[in-house]
């Protein structure tokens, strides 16, 4: 067997995947959203393109959109940082020379194992 033969390396693809884009970019564009809705009723003033929120009651309505909208922005955060990241990225090695299965894997804690 050649040396070539002897270590097998696959790649493992992590976060960045199409979908954890989209659905990043959808959390970015809600969050903010909701946000800017729920600050538009506190301050009485439009500062949406969409729709004309500055007639809502600050309370209840404001604050619920406030609540949702910071929650939808730390979400769309935390995704962002995960693709960024490239969190689950990697690779598996199988090397018949040491007997070493080797599964690195970043931002995830692993040990080296051998079978």
């Amino acid at each position: 067997m050649t040396s070539d033969r002897l270590i097998f390396r696959q790649d493992v693809l992590g976060s960045r995947r199409f979908s954890n884009y989209w659905w990043a970019a959808v959390s970015s564009i809600g969050g903010i959203g909701f946000l800017l809705a729920g600050i538009s009723s506190y301050l009485q003033t439009n500062l949406l393109i969409v729709s004309d929120t500055s007639s809502l009651q600050f309370i209840p309505q404001g604050v619920a959109l406030l609540f949702y909208g910071i929650a939808g922005s730390l979400l769309a955060l935390y995704q962002w940082f995960t693709v960024i990241l490239n969190i689950g990225g990697g690779y598996n090695e199988f090397n018949k020379q040491t007997n070493k299965l080797t599964i690195f894997s970043l931002g995830v804690s692993w040990q080296e194992s051998s079978s």
